[in-house]
């Protein structure tokens, strides 16, 4: 057939139109693909939460009892202050060694709890202020579970849900706690606490907030959790600090401790070793 006359030129242009219709087509699919699998391939490599970490010094202080001895003291109210002090009056030291004062000889213990098993879940338990023992983090769907060696777990709701009605929840050292994402870090509410003393001279009841900002580093080897107590009864500003824990390998697991009354090693610390030059 004849093609070099005006409907040949317009049936070309025609075929040349769809052509190039063709081929932008499929360079368009292709890059919503690619984009796809980008986007895809950089939440597979995104940092995440789950698995175990164990706090870290990163003070320098050397010690447990220093590693908050930098933070900014919690700016109490009166009513506060006066709840503190009724509350520290009621715990006695946790053991001799607390009082002693003194270095103790090659082969003599560091009594450090009198009265084990008999304080129930606090300081570091549960995984609010998690102290020298590991957690053990699980990320699900509708909830994130916080998993101490202490015992016990923490439950972080993610399914929207609101806070329990405070006159109808008893009070927990892990409160009711509810969370959200903000980009990549995990923000989480928490009231319902039991009442008692917190980190850096602060002091909590069963209304008191608490807001913790969970932060993985790009490289997804620390953690940073960001705490930020609020309640006017009881702060004259909110009372702010961090924490810094560091990834334990991927074997890893928090290992459950519970405690024997009965024996005799759960009441020490550490028994100093022959020293060597």
């Amino acid at each position: 057939m004849d093609h070099s006359g005006p409907e040949g030129n317009v049936k070309r242009l025609q075929v040349v139109f769809r052509h190039a219709f063709l081929v932008a087509a499929a360079v368009g699919v292709a890059a919503v693909m690619a984009s796809a699998q980008k986007r895809a391939g950089g939440a597979a490599e995104r940092p995440t939460l789950e698995g175990g970490w164990v706090r870290v010094d990163v003070a320098g202080s050397g010690e447990f009892g220093g590693l908050t001895s930098k933070f900014t003291p919690a700016a109490l109210t009166p009513q506060a202050t006066e709840m503190l002090a009724a509350a520290r009056a009621q715990n006695q030291p946790r053991g001799r060694d607390f009082t002693d004062n003194r270095v103790h000889k090659e082969g003599e213990p560091y009594i450090v709890v009198d009265r084990p098993c008999g304080g129930g879940f606090a300081g570091g338990a549960l995984g609010v202020n998690p102290d020298s023992g590991a957690i053990h983090i699980i990320v699900q769907r509708d909830e994130i579970i916080i998993a101490p060696e202490r015992g016990g777990v923490r439950h972080i709701f993610m399914d929207g849900r609101a806070h329990a009605d405070l006159s109808r929840w008893t009070p927990t050292a892990s409160g009711h706690a509810i969370g959200k994402y903000d980009g990549d870090t995990l923000v989480v509410d928490t009231v319902g606490f039991t009442q008692g003393p917190v980190t850096a001279g602060g002091f909590r009841t069963p209304e008191t907030h608490l807001i913790e900002r969970f932060e993985v580093s790009p490289d997804g080897k620390r953690l940073t959790i960001k705490y930020i107590w609020s309640d006017p009864k009881l702060y004259q500003k909110p009372h702010a600090y961090e924490y810094v824990l560091e990834r334990l390998p991927a074997d890893s697991y928090a290992l459950e401790e519970w405690c024997d009354a009965s024996d005799p090693i759960e009441r020490q610390s550490i028994v100093p070793p022959k020293q060597t030059k």
